[in-house]
């Protein structure tokens, strides 16, 4: 499949190392699911390289969601194990 960018939420199924938005956002929150494992990781960055979010794939192989996130300065996500999907939710 390829990354969704064009519809709220982004479905992003692709991890890469290079920036999918370059400009500030304002993020409601993040769900990783379709993992097939547990313990599989989704690391979301802002355009820096800083870590925004860390989702670890739970026992039971269910939706593992973020809280509230807010304002973040670009976004890339360099890590997605195990087949998992990332899909953002934003204002």
């Amino acid at each position: 499949m390829a990354n969704k960018l064009s519809i709220n939420p982004w479905i992003i199924d692709t991890a890469g190392a290079s920036i999918l938005y370059v400009t500030d956002i304002e993020v409601r929150h993040f769900e990783f699911t379709g993992y097939g494992a547990q313990g599989s990781q989704c690391i979301v960055q802002d355009r820096f390289g800083n870590n925004v979010w860390v989702g670890l794939g739970a026992a039971d192989l269910e939706e593992v969601r973020s809280g509230p996130v807010g304002w973040i300065y670009g976004l890339a996500v360099p890590t997605l194990e195990n087949g998992g999907v990332l899909r953002v939710y934003f204002v």
